[in-house]
């Protein structure tokens, strides 16, 4: 196993790594170079969203995967999203929330859940986030075709969600 922290969250997760095992020097050099330079990257980007609305990059992370396009999402789906135990995403809800960013209600669905609306500061904060992290990606300057290959061989690893 392998440890890597998170692009957004700076969280330490492990996987297997498969340079290891294929024993492929050149893979080894290419999966630490895509984490040292997203890692970097991610956190001089989201520098002045995480200064203008005074959070962290975990609750930036939190942020980023509530699409205000979707029905807003269960405390527990946060928590899935994001890779986070339920209290995590409970206090970083309570940053965003003093911050005027997300607003906790009783699900519509289920009144025993309780689910996370961006509000209209949120969701300019979310649009900065992506923004900042998207614009200086080392991918955006990459054409269609090669972004296409990139995806498609990620998607062809079993260890990949499509």
């Amino acid at each position: 196993m392998t440890k890597y922290r998170c692009l957004l969250t700076g969280k330490h997760v492990h996987f297997v790594c498969f340079s290891c095992r294929l024993g492929n020097e050149l893979f080894s050099k290419l999966e630490v170079l895509i984490r040292d330079r997203t890692s970097d990257y991610s956190n001089e980007a989201l520098a002045p969203a995480l200064r203008e609305y005074e959070i962290t990059a975990t609750a930036a992370h939190l942020l980023w995967v509530i699409d205000p396009n979707e029905p807003a999402p269960s405390m527990r789906t946060a928590a899935c999203r994001t890779h986070c135990t339920p209290q995590n995403v409970t206090f970083m809800c309570q940053q965003l929330e003093a911050r005027g960013l997300v607003e906790r209600r009783t699900s519509p669905i289920d009144q025993q859940q309780r689910v996370i609306e961006i509000t209209p500061r949120g969701r300019t904060a979310r649009d900065m986030i992506v923004a900042l992290v998207s614009n200086d990606s080392p991918l955006a300057r990459r054409q269609g075709s090669a972004l296409e290959s990139i995806a498609e061989i990620l998607r062809g690893h079993p260890h990949m969600p499509n």
